[in-house]
């Protein structure tokens, strides 16, 4: 036996989470009600069931029993209504989902609803905020009363900024962002927090103590020669070459980085543009040979 609550949703809501999530359409045909039995078929794509719901003091249990396609497709032209409604199964944590499911035909409406063992978990629920108003001890909610008699009209359902940032935590650990961002893969470090620590915590260059001074010796006069030598070509000085290194190595990394920090790398966004363009690293200068 299980228990059913069933709650209003905001459609924007439900448009988000869809658009996130995706959903698969389900086509439900109910045969005429019985006195505490409720009998259906079921086709999800390409699975077709013929389905037997027994309720008792508003608790319920299903039996299932798989049919081919084709004999649920002429089934579906022999019951009393029709319904058909879109599902979105999210994850709400502590192993409990919620089914989203919104209504194409006979009509529109939006509805979620969790499948609870037992009274006292059904009872201990903490109802997300997202969630509107709680409908479950109202019949007009229930698949056989919509396909049987239409959809409610359940009025405009209030969107509250709590509820916002309640979906929105609920679909973003998809792209491993928000507060249950997953580590990274292999253990490596990924993203511009990441380059930028690399970049503070290393180690600066030790100064090159300066030689020691040569001793003067007194020489004859230099021979008078034709022509002077050039003079050698001015050197950068150790530390600036390192610099100059160090400052190639930190951009290096922070575009390695930021290719990592954005979702789906450089995949094309819907319009055709990439999503990220790496920074162009400029080559290295090495200090020239005299």
């Amino acid at each position: 036996m299980t228990l059913v609550r069933r709650f209003q949703v905001a459609p924007a809501l439900v448009r988000l989470i869809r658009k996130e999530r995706g959903s698969s359409r389900i086509t439900e045909g109910y045969f005429p009600p019985q006195s505490g039995r409720t009998s259906f078929v079921r086709v999800d794509g390409g699975q077709c069931h013929l389905v037997l719901v027994t309720s008792d003091n508003g608790s319920s249990s299903e039996e299932r029993t798989e049919v081919p396609r084709a004999h649920g497709d002429a089934l579906l032209d022999v019951c009393a209504g029709r319904a058909a409604y879109d599902r979105t199964q999210v994850a709400l944590g502590n192993g409990r989902d919620a089914l989203i499911d919104r209504y194409v035909a006979p009509g529109a409406v939006d509805v979620v609803s969790v499948v609870f063992d037992n009274p006292d978990e059904a009872n201990g629920f903490p109802v997300p905020p997202w969630f509107g108003p709680e409908v479950s001890t109202d019949p007009a909610y229930e698949g056989r009363s919509i396909a049987l008699q239409g959809v409610p009209q359940p009025g405009e359902i209030g969107l509250s900024n709590a509820a916002l940032d309640a979906v929105l935590d609920l679909i973003e650990p998809r792209y491993g962002f928000g507060r249950y961002a997953a580590p990274s893969r292999n253990g490596e470090e990924a993203g511009v927090v990441n380059a930028l620590r690399r970049l503070t915590t290393a180690p600066a260059p030790e100064p090159t103590p300066p030689p020691p001074p040569e001793p003067v010796h007194e020489a004859p006069p230099p021979a008078p020669q034709a022509e002077a030598a050039p003079e050698p070509a001015p050197q950068p000085a150790a530390s600036e070459a390192h610099q100059d290194t160090r400052i190639d190595d930190v951009i290096e990394s922070l575009s390695q980085a930021l290719g990592a920090a954005v979702p789906g790398g450089d995949a094309a966004r819907d319009d055709g543009t990439p999503a990220f363009e790496r920074w162009t690293v400029r080559p290295r200068r090495t200090q020239p040979t005299p």
